[in-house]
């Protein structure tokens, strides 16, 4: 582990981070502590990690997404269901969880009650809105302004987005959009404020490639309540291709607009 003697403008905490064994506390460590910027010190027994970290460079919200990502449950974020399963045996400090969490649709255990997501709703009606609804309706909004060549209403809609990233909580996300969320969001947010600063249709449709990609991860992991298409354009990108979203079965290309308006194809249709 980094010394926190060694990290400047130092801030300290005490923050509880799940885990069962001496492999755990190896993997815990590695992940929250980054030369510079951070040391986390977990102990086996109490469950307490002592977090050091420059406020300049980090933060207690960045190092323990870090811990999430590598399969570690803590005060603020629930581990991946994906990554979690990937931890050794001797590191899978609730058991097998895919049965609990299958059997109670999705509903979060109650050991984790003190957490960000306790507030979370796990509703299986059908077709209830997701959370996330707001950044597809802002995406799509940027694709029609592409479309139409409106580098203005791009750059408004790319700031509508900005926002629509920083207001979502993610203790009212469904579990499966959490995991892709916690994967997601940073890109995400540096994509849309790339995409607002960008000058030009030109840039602007560079970053809106960037973009689709992640926004396709997360509408996956949605279940709209409408069909979405994933369509393909072969020419963009230097022929190397890029690929959208869009709630209309006919091929309208953000990439070319006018020019080349029909030009592309669907890879894949999202129910």
């Amino acid at each position: 582990m980094l010394a926190a003697a060694q990290i400047k403008n130092a801030k300290t905490e005490s923050i509880r981070i799940e885990g069962n064994s001496e492999a755990c506390k190896t993997l815990i460590e590695k992940a929250g502590s980054k030369k510079g910027e951070a040391a986390l010190d977990w102990n086996t027994n109490t469950k307490k990690a002592a977090l050091t970290y420059n406020s300049q460079k980090t933060s207690k919200d960045e190092v323990l997404k870090r811990v999430a990502l590598a399969g570690f449950d803590n005060e603020m974020y629930l581990a991946p269901t994906d990554v979690y399963q990937a931890l050794s045996p001797e590191c899978q400090y609730k058991g097998n969880i895919q049965t609990s969490r299958q059997a109670d649709n999705g509903s979060k255990e109650t050991d984790h009650s003190k957490m960000d997501h306790a507030a979370m709703n796990h509703s299986t009606a059908e077709h209830t809105e997701s959370k996330l609804e707001s950044l597809y309706k802002n995406y799509f909004t940027i694709k029609d302004a592409l479309i139409k060549g409106d580098s203005k209403a791009v750059t408004a809609g790319a700031a509508n987005l900005k926002s629509g990233i920083a207001a979502i909580k993610m203790g009212e996300l469904l579990p499966k959009e959490h995991d892709v969320w916690m994967m997601v969001m940073k890109d995400l947010e540096k994509q849309a404020a790339t995409l607002q600063s960008s000058k030009g249709l030109e840039k602007q449709r560079i970053a809106f490639m960037t973009l689709s990609e992640q926004i396709y991860k997360l509408i996956k992991a949605t279940d709209p309540a409408y069909t979405v298409y994933y369509n393909h354009c072969p020419m963009f990108n230097d022929s190397k291709g890029a690929n959208w979203l869009s709630k209309e079965k006919a091929i309208q290309n953000p990439y070319y607009g006018s020019q080349m308006l029909t030009c592309g194809s669907t890879k894949e249709t999202i129910k």
